[in-house]
């Protein structure tokens, strides 16, 4: 059995800890009513416009493409602005087969429709980390149309043609 002694020590205790507040509560930090974090900024010279006739779904992505990785031949369904955060994305134009590649703080703009095949590649020995912006139309399931290859060498040159 507990003496009464001990019930009001422990009273009194908890009395002074409750009137005190706790001397070792952690100091609340403020928090602001608006914050923001710039994930990745890139620049781009690419003239573009948005185009939207209806309702349409913005996607925001972040894209890691390996060493040694493509995204395969494809098109886009709707605007896609691209930053690239880290590593070398080499992208390969299918109408002529012309090579860029994007470093970290570029941006690229891609075209939209199934006239502007392209693919992109991770030559590199780091992964490319992109953060992406697509606009597409509200039903697409995906931001992306796989296409055939049109004959383009991962060098950008016209597969047994030597270039041409």
């Amino acid at each position: 059995m507990v003496s009464k002694s001990k019930v009001a020590s422990a009273g009194a205790v908890a009395a002074v800890l409750l009137g005190t507040g706790f001397a070792v509560q952690p100091a609340r930090a403020e928090v602001p009513p608006v914050s923001a974090v710039v994930l990745s900024q890139g620049v781009t010279s690419a003239p573009f416009k948005i185009k939207a006739n209806g309702d349409r779904k913005v996607l925001y992505r972040k894209a890691v493409v390996q060493p040694g990785a493509s995204t395969g031949w494809h098109y886009h369904l709707g605007e896609e602005i691209a930053v690239i955060n880290s590593g070398t994305f080499t992208r390969i134009e299918g109408a002529d087969c012309s090579v860029r590649a994007y470093g970290p703080g570029e941006s690229l703009v891609e075209p939209v429709g199934p006239d502007t095949v392209h693919m992109g590649i991770n030559n590199g020995t780091e992964p490319v980390e992109l953060y992406v912006v697509d606009i597409i139309p509200k039903n697409a399931t995906a931001p992306t149309v796989a296409a055939p290859d049109p004959g383009c060498d991962p060098a950008g040159k016209r597969a047994g043609r030597g270039g041409e």
